[in-house]
């Protein structure tokens, strides 16, 4: 008696895991000494920020709690703490990097000073990659009219520069978190949308995007769901760069007083309280923040060449 043999099912590959995800990328970043350095550099102030002191592990303080205490851990002591008769000393072992003119700890203004940073860019660049991304697809997608009326208005937010637009927008909104994110968000969106843009108008000759308009997809479908996921390797190297601009924009509207408020650790604050006292013998405010801005800027261009330089091999 024959056996007739039933073919063998075929099963859909297992989707990758967040985790197999965060490794892959880990791997590819592994094979570029320049986005190795980049990531040292990075993680540095990652760590930093988020071990200054103990908010990580309690919701109220990082929540906005004003009677929320924080314990210092890296930070060593409180940002706002005046150590009185130590005012403009240098580094020691008491204060690693010396104090301010307040007699205030300068390594743990520098520390929390990483924390503003590192929530603020990546949250303004973020926002701008959402509004500029889907202005993009959306001039890119339907072409025509939309299109011409769409980069006509961000061309118009493009011709200005960058720091006037942020001038314009903090003096008449006034210095604060939000507005800071606000008018880099409104500086940093045409950028996105014209490179989206870009990117869409190359994706969407692509056979993948014909057959999904052959099976009835809505326009929106098509956009984030064949056009954005294929687009987003430019930009996501992109992204990085505009953080590291977002970084360098933060300290700038802080040294020029339009950032935010005293007595909050900003490292651009810090620049231009400090340049006062450099000729007095007193270089170490100056000197410590523009490292910082320094490091890290370089650390996320270093991380986005490394990331490009290594996509570029397979494409």
């Amino acid at each position: 008696m024959a056996v007739i043999e039933q073919p063998a099912t075929l099963s859909a590959p297992a989707r990758p895991s967040v985790w197999g995800k965060v490794t892959a990328v880990l791997a590819l970043l592994g094979r570029s000494r320049v986005a190795i350095a980049g990531l040292i550099l990075v993680g540095f102030w990652v760590v930093m920020a988020s071990f200054a002191d103990d908010c990580i592990i309690r919701p109220a303080c990082w929540m906005g709690d004003s009677e929320a205490v924080s314990t210092p851990w890296l930070a060593r002591y409180s940002p706002f703490e005046q150590f009185r008769g130590r005012n403009l000393e240098g580094p020691s072992a008491d204060h690693w990097l010396g104090t301010d003119r307040n007699g205030r700890d300068l390594w743990a203004r520098i520390v929390h000073g990483s924390r503003i940073i590192l929530v603020l860019a990546p949250i303004s660049v973020l926002i701008a990659l959402a509004i500029g991304g889907t202005l993009g697809l959306i001039a890119g997608y339907f072409g025509g009219q939309i299109d011409e009326v769409l980069m006509r208005v961000l061309d118009a937010l493009m011709a200005f520069p960058q720091i006037l637009l942020y001038l314009i927008i903090i003096a008449a909104l006034g210095p604060s978190a939000v507005n800071v994110v606000l008018a880099i968000t409104i500086a940093g969106a045409p950028g996105i949308a014209r490179l989206v843009r870009s990117l869409t108008l190359d994706i969407k000759t692509r056979d993948y995007v014909a057959a999904a308009q052959t099976r009835g997809e809505s326009p929106w479908y098509i956009m984030f769901v064949e056009i954005l996921p294929n687009a987003r390797g430019p930009i996501i190297i992109d992204a990085m760069l505009r953080v590291g601009y977002a970084v360098f924009a933060i300290g700038t509207l802080g040294f020029l007083g339009l950032g935010l408020p005293p007595p909050s650790p900003d490292w651009g604050s810090i620049v231009n309280a400090g340049r006062k006292f450099i000729q007095a013998g007193h270089p170490w405010d100056a000197l410590w923040a523009s490292l910082s801005i320094a490091s890290l800027v370089v650390g996320l261009n270093l991380l986005a060449d490394g990331l490009s330089e290594e996509l570029g091999r397979y494409r």
